[in-house]
């Protein structure tokens, strides 16, 4: 190897270095503002009349009232028009599933919800679902199939920058399930 090429070498492994670095060293504020705004960050929060009284007398009786309700309005394009809110068993938490007196020809008990579950960080997720999305607001959210059963429910799992774990659901479809996530909102 002649000079010239060892200074060329070196000149190109500097400027390798320098890149790497500037990778490694991405300032947090930055990265953040290059994620999407979670709905319920990018919208107004709702009124209690807007949204099934039941949330509120779950919330109430829960072990995590430090955690936000998160809801779908009444009157979300989500929200199918015979849907029959009601409370939902959920330990320590609090839910609120949706009943369909008649989805294809017979009643579906908890057809699609939302549930309060507690606190839990991110790493302590089931990461085996391909979907995965991380908003500006540090919030978070994976959905699958629930046990990675194909016949299994649609379920996702979010979590708020504050730890807040929320299970949404539907059994009616992924797509159903995509658009609950994008109609959650805080509630006043």
């Amino acid at each position: 190897m002649n000079i010239t090429q060892s200074k060329s070498l070196c000149h190109q492994f500097a400027i390798t270095s320098c890149a790497v670095s500037a990778l490694c060293f991405v300032n947090p504020v930055q990265a953040a503002t290059t994620l999407p705004k979670s709905p319920w960050q990018s919208h107004a929060s709702l009124k209690s009349s807007q949204v099934s009284p039941i949330y509120h007398q779950q919330w109430r009786q829960s072990d995590y009232k430090y955690c936000p309700i998160l809801a779908i309005a009444n009157h979300s394009s989500v929200n199918i028009k015979t849907a029959q809110s009601r409370a939902a068993n959920f330990s320590g938490g609090f839910a609120v599933a949706y009943d369909l007196k008649n989805y294809k020809g017979r009643p579906l008990r908890s057809a699609y919800g939302v549930a309060n579950a507690g606190t839990t960080s991110k790493r302590d997720l089931y990461q085996g679902w391909a979907y995965r999305k991380n908003y500006a607001d540090g919030s978070y959210v994976t959905l699958g199939r629930e046990g990675n059963n194909p016949q299994g429910k649609m379920l996702a799992y979010l979590v708020l920058d504050n730890g807040c774990f929320y299970n949404i659901w539907s059994q009616l479809s992924s797509e159903h399930l995509q658009k609950m996530i994008g109609q959650l909102r805080y509630v006043n």
